[in-house]
């Protein structure tokens, strides 16, 4: 039996990535003038699970050709976190969030797992009505899996009675450390890659396509 539900919150409850991209080019244009390929390199590096300081981090490496300090990771942060939550003023969700309602029901435990930081996410989350149906909202800069485990602890809840639902591979391997089940949304991904590589339980084109129905029995 299914006892609690994670989300990733970026690309699965809400459309925001190219948000993000658009927001992190617009800081390093502005505080730092690097006015190329950042949105690029970006993109190539969600699918890895960093942080966002190990994103930056990487990003001012590549670019800027030194590691970040202390407070020029606090400029990005204060930066992109306000232009990123102003973004989405306009809560782009998918239409099929209004299932949390239902699901809030069936299930011991629904939680929101997201990379980004922890206030901006739960912010954005009342802002757009679904903070409402979690039971715990996490967020940067702690590790997916580091808060995964949290949930596992804290809850008292198994791994094989947990299922983690993302957008990135990096979602699927981040569950699969803990043993846990794991749902992988996009149509890039191909079942049979994911089942040799990742051993994703579950893959579907979008979070409208989840039986939870079915998976929370």
């Amino acid at each position: 039996m299914i006892k609690a539900i994670g989300f990733d919150f970026d690309g699965t409850l809400i459309m925001s990535e190219d948000k993000k991209k658009k927001e992190m080019a617009a800081v390093f244009r502005e505080k730092f003038g690097v006015k190329q390929n950042i949105s690029r390199t970006y993109n190539a590096l969600l699918e890895k699970g960093y942080t966002r300081d190990a994103k930056v981090t990487n990003l001012f490496e590549k670019y800027v050709k030194r590691k970040p300090t202390k407070k020029e990771l606090k400029v990005v942060a204060d930066h992109f976190g306000q232009h990123y939550a102003q973004s989405l003023s306009q809560c782009p969700l998918f239409e099929c969030v209004n299932m949390l309602k239902e699901l809030r029901k069936q299930v011991r435990f629904l939680f929101l797992l997201s990379l980004e930081n922890k206030k901006e996410v739960m912010k954005v989350a009342q802002h757009c009505g679904v903070a409402q149906y979690f039971d715990e909202i996490l967020g940067g800069p702690t590790p997916k899996v580091d808060n995964l485990e949290h949930v596992l602890r804290k809850h008292h809840v198994k791994p094989s009675e947990t299922i983690y639902i993302g957008d990135a591979h990096s979602d699927v391997l981040a569950s699969k450390k803990l043993r846990g089940k794991a749902i992988l949304l996009g149509k890039k991904h191909t079942y049979e890659q994911l089942k040799e590589d990742l051993e994703a339980d579950f893959v579907f084109s979008s979070l409208c396509d989840v039986p939870f129905s079915t998976l929370a029995k």
